[in-house]
Parts: C-alpha cells; sequence; structure tokens
C-alpha cells in the first residue's frame, strides 16, 4: 500500500520542523507499525512552487496542466497513492497552495465531465485522513472545524474523493491547537508549544479509519 501525506505548511523557516510536516512523520510512524510493507511519501507543498489557476481550459486534452510542472509533480504523486492524508494549518484561512492545487482539481473535473458524461476524476474514490490544526489553544476547535475542515472537506469531496471521519462529531476528520505560545526576543515568530500525546490519540483513530479496507 503507498501512503501519501501532503503537508500544507508554507512558512519558510520552519520547513521540515513544521507542525504539519511533524504530523505527517507521526502518520509515518502509525502507518508503518501497522502495516511494515506499507510505503509512506511525506510531500511538503512548501517545496513546490504551485501556480493559480487561470481556467484556460487546456487541461481538458492534456489531462493535466500545461504551465504547472509542480502542480502535475504533486498530481501524479496523489494519483499513485492508495490513500492520503492531508495535514492543513490555518492561514487565511486554507493555505493559499492548498488552494490552488483543489482549484486544478475542480477544474480538470468540470471540464471533462462537461465533455464525457461518464468522465471519472482520477482521484475518484481515494480514501483521504484531513488534519487541521492553528495556532490557538484547544477553545478554537469548533473554528478549526467550522472554517477550515468543513470546507476542505466540501472541496475534495466535490471531485468524487471519500474524506473519512473519526466518528459522528468530526465526520470530516480531525483537528488540534496548541498548549501555549512565547515570543523569543531574538525572533518574529513566536515559539508554539503543543502536547504531542494529545495530538497522537487524536490522530491515531483516523489513521486506523484511512487504513482500513471498507
Amino acid at each position: 500500500m503507498k501512503i501519501l501525506c501532503l503537508s500544507a505548511s508554507n512558512i519558510e523557516p520552519f520547513k521540515d520542523l513544521s507542525v504539519s510536516t511533524r504530523t505527517c512523520e507521526m502518520i509515518s510512524e502509525m502507518v508503518q507499525a501497522r502495516q511494515t510493507d506499507a510505503e509512506v511519501r511525506i510531500l511538503p507543498l512548501i517545496d513546490y512552487e504551485i501556480k493559480p489557476c487561470r481556467m484556460c481550459g487546456k487541461c481538458l486534452e492534456a489531462g493535466d496542466c500545461v504551465r504547472d510542472e509542480a502542480f502535475n509533480a504533486v498530481y501524479v504523486a496523489l494519483k499513485e497513492a492508495d490513500r492520503i492524508f492531508i495535514i492543513c494549518p490555518q492561514y487565511a484561512t486554507i493555505p493559499s497552495k492548498l488552494v490552488m492545487l483543489l482549484e486544478k482539481f475542480q477544474e480538470i473535473a468540470y471540464l471533462n465531465w462537461c465533455a464525457y458524461n461518464s468522465y471519472m476524476f482520477p482521484l475518484a474514490n481515494k480514501r483521504v485522513g484531513l488534519i487541521v490544526h492553528g495556532g490557538q489553544t484547544e477553545d478554537a476547535l469548533p473554528v478549526y472545524k467550522a472554517n477550515l475542515l468543513a470546507p476542505l472537506a466540501s472541496i475534495i469531496r466535490s471531485v468524487g474523493m471519500h474524506v473519512v471521519g473519526v466518528d459522528e462529531d468530526w465526520q470530516d476528520g480531525a483537528a488540534f491547537g496548541i498548549t501555549s505560545l512565547v515570543k523569543p526576543e531574538d525572533s518574529i515568530f513566536v515559539k508554539i508549544e503543543h502536547d504531542w500525546g494529545m495530538i497522537h490519540g487524536r490522530v491515531e483513530p483516523l489513521v486506523e479509519k484511512v487504513l482500513s479496507i471498507k
């Protein structure tokens, strides 16, 4: 089984140390503990300079984006995966690179569906686990759920992908907040603390459901 963990973090100084990427690493460990033969790839969107969709329509014939090789590389990786996890921080609200990725999904799916009623988007029916987080405490979970998790799930379902839920209360995925933050004197960024034991417990049930055979 091929698993792709997509990190939507886009903060240049953090890169591999971002919370999104660290969560991907946690998921990788969970997956390999359950399925030792699983192949897990972590794909940080910060490494890909994706361009916004211009709705030129050329993807109808090309099957991918004729002006964006970064998008095409991510698209191929997603098509090759059997299971997908997307870890997304809250910016304003969905990070721009993830928005551009999803815009192109919808354009490819919509144009092809208009041309061929029997068309099925290449990522349709793939099981997706969504995990969102942000820079506020757990009190902000309802905000993350409504403003980030629900819109992401809606967009992803719109192209036929199968968003996996945790339970009746969290049907679109999982979310977590921070425990505290401190502003160091030598940095423009705050230092954010997380409870990684809690995050592990929050993410693990979703990983198990995404990996299930159903």
